[in-house]
């Protein structure tokens, strides 16, 4: 395995750019099929952490002709899935004919309420896509029981037949490759399913510190452009404040009288 690999948008763009030179067949979840003469690199993407840096992702597959699928958590405590950016995101991603899918914890959907939980979480992020959810991705295997998704979705990003035979599975997590890197799997044309998680990628981030970091202070710079807007808005308010209040009064007035 290579010993050193580079985070970056440009070292993603590289990856995506060589598989389409080696003649890969490049899909999401929705449009995948087994490989056969023809090497498969399925593209995936969990957000844990923002969807703003999925956006930058998108933006690259789209350009290369590419789709992916993104993983995304209805309740998450690094971003807020129904606030207004996130929607606007979400609907920039599907409009570069990218899949979503539910990125989930088990925990949150076992027994009765979870199931009901589950549908919920279905049809809300169906509803903020604009198409109906056919895979889920479950948020750190490793640490969490199986949960069967039977009856609820049509693939689950670890089935074997995602990530076992004809088919690898390799991830980024924790920026760390286990098995093999991307390229090491195209130097064999090797077909294989790839996990990355978009925030590590937005920057030259050499390990989790720095990604988390970068997330911390983007998100910060964020909240304080909408803060000063959102104070903007309200000395605006202040200042009209007997103009605005003559005009709801005579329009609730109106109102009575109709």
């Amino acid at each position: 395995m290579n010993s050193t690999f580079e985070f970056s948008r440009a070292s993603y763009r590289a990856i995506l750019e060589r598989a389409c030179a080696l003649d890969y067949r490049i899909c999401n979840f929705r449009s995948f099929v087994p490989p056969a003469e023809q090497p498969v690199l399925l593209l995936r993407h969990d957000l844990d952490h923002s969807i703003r840096s999925a956006v930058v992702l998108a933006e690259i597959e789209a350009e290369l002709g590419l789709q992916a699928t993104y993983f995304v958590q209805v309740g998450c405590d690094f971003y807020n899935l129904l606030s207004s950016e996130s929607r606007a995101h979400i609907a920039r991603i599907t409009e570069l004919g990218h899949e979503i899918g539910l990125h989930y914890e088990a925990p949150h959907y076992v027994g009765a309420e979870g199931r009901q939980r589950l549908a919920t979480s279905i049809a809300l992020l169906a509803d903020l896509a604009g198409h109906p959810i056919r895979s889920a991705s479950q948020h750190i295997p490793i640490d969490n029981d199986f949960l069967d998704l039977s009856g609820y979705i049509d693939q689950e990003a670890y089935e074997a037949r995602f990530t076992k035979g004809a088919m690898t599975y390799i991830s980024d997590s924790l920026m760390r490759w286990r098995q093999a890197t991307p390229h090491d799997l195209l130097d064999s044309r090797s077909s294989f399913q790839l996990l990355t998680h978009p925030m590590k990628w937005v920057a030259d981030f050499s390990d989790m510190d720095q990604a988390l970091a970068f997330a911390l202070h983007d998100e910060q710079q964020f909240l304080a452009q909408r803060s000063a807007q959102i104070a903007a808005y309200y000395r605006d308010l202040l200042s009209r404040r007997a103009e605005l209040d003559a005009a709801f009064k005579a329009s609730r007035r109106h109102q009575g009288e109709a």
